[in-house]
């Protein structure tokens, strides 16, 4: 959808954004809001689609949408339009068969747009016919910067359509519906745990991902530490990107090693059969199998509040996705650098699919202010450009709920669901 605006004393955040927007597209009001939050991978990067271990969490970078039913005349499309984009996204219901899997040459839309229909493409083929509605999106969240700002789309477009339609709200399954519509219709080549992080977060918690069987445990984490994710300013297009053959690698890998996936791999394994693998596809491996113990390393550290060791474990993991996986930047190892040469650091490391975009670090609250100057004067040093600091609170996964005083079609039988309901 276009990078979300920065940070800016006096602007607006993003809900109030999308309700001004509305009353400005459609007239009125809207009768329900949804909000999404933004994702960050402390530690666990290319692990998802090898079905092993993350530990993201949900943070209060957030995506928006203020909606209501279309009008009875023409109820016939989901209309979503985003302060960021000139032309509104349009999906006409029914919406085009879910198709086989040359998914993406079904598309009938371009762009940002894609992800809305196809998650309405794979949300009608699960639940039947959708019901139309009308919305605006504003976001916080910067695209292309290793964050999920897609799959906060995603699954916002899903808990529009369901809250609309008065559907029960399954997360897990609500994240694979999400996911194949990324992988199957975008043609986006990522693992689930964007989709599962978006929609699980839980306030105060980072998330223990088990990819294989799609299970969440929120791990606490220590209130005197922030998550702070650091912007390098770069960014890349993740469908164009090299994130495709990493995948490609890593099956070839998985196959030489005859497991079922890399999870299935330990370091002793990996050594005896190190000579059955070319040299890329052993250091792929290698990033792998060592980064899902970090994963559990890192969540066991953090219940135990020795947050020097769980420190310590993502600067671990940087060398390892630098060295062994090769996504990461000249510009994301300078931020990190820098952000480990900071005081009140604790470790730090990229996070999401790479290339660019942005390094996530833990460190100590009290010491926030001089962590954020001396960090961005020493990316700046190195680079010459000027990045930005982001401290973010672990929040709540995707949610829509009615405005206040409003009621909308579907909202009686979501009473039945309410502890379920997106």
């Amino acid at each position: 959808m276009g990078p979300g605006p920065e940070p800016a004393p006096g602007r607006p955040p993003a809900r109030e954004r999308a309700i001004a927007g509305f009353a400005a597209a459609f007239g009125g009001h809207p009768t329900a809001l949804v909000r999404s939050p933004a994702r960050v991978n402390l530690i666990g990067e290319h692990t998802d689609y090898n079905d092993g271990f993350c530990l993201p969490v949900a943070v209060d970078r957030e995506l928006w949408i203020a909606l209501r039913p279309s009008p009875g005349d023409a109820d016939d499309a989901i209309e979503l339009v985003s302060e960021q984009e000139a032309r509104a996204a349009r999906v006409t219901l029914p919406p085009p068969d879910v198709p086989p899997p040359a998914a993406a040459q079904r598309r009938t839309t371009e762009g940002w747009a894609g992800y809305v229909e196809g998650t309405a493409v794979m949300l009608a083929a699960a639940h039947g016919p959708l019901a139309g509605w009308q919305g605006v999106v504003a976001s916080d969240i910067p695209t292309g910067a290793g964050l999920s700002s897609s799959a906060a789309l995603e699954l916002a477009v899903a808990a529009a359509c369901a809250h609309i339609a008065g559907l029960p709200w399954d997360a897990l399954a609500m994240a694979r519906l999400a996911h194949r519509a990324e992988n199957e219709w975008v043609g986006a080549a990522t693992g689930l745990l964007d989709q599962l992080a978006c929609v699980s977060g839980v306030a105060g918690h980072a998330l223990l991902v088990d990819c294989r069987h799609g299970t969440v445990e929120p791990v606490p984490l220590p209130a005197h530490v922030a998550v702070v994710v650091l912007d390098t300013s770069t960014r890349r297009r993740i469908v164009t990107s090299a994130y495709a053959d990493r995948r490609v690698e890593c099956a070839r890998a998985t196959r030489l090693l005859g497991v079922p996936a890399l999870r299935d791999v330990g370091p002793s394994l990996l050594a005896e059969a190190a000579g059955r693998l070319d040299p890329v596809a052993l250091a792929r491996a290698r990033h792998v199998v060592t980064e899902n113990q970090r994963v559990l390393d890192v969540a066991a550290a953090l219940r135990a509040g020795d947050v020097a060791t769980a420190g310590a474990l993502l600067t671990e993991g940087h060398r390892s996705i630098r060295d062994d996986f090769a996504v990461s930047s000249a510009e994301l190892d300078a931020m990190v650098e820098a952000a480990l040469a900071a005081p009140g650091c604790l470790g730090a490391r990229m996070t999401g699919g790479g290339f660019a975009g942005c390094a996530a670090a833990l460190v100590d609250r009290a010491l926030l202010d001089a962590f954020a100057a001396a960090a961005l004067d020493g990316y700046h040093a190195a680079t010459g450009l000027t990045g930005s600091v982001l401290p973010c609170s672990a929040v709540a996964g995707t949610v829509a709920e009615p405005c206040p005083g409003v009621s909308s079609p579907g909202h009686d039988r979501q009473e039945a669901h309410r502890d379920n309901r997106p």
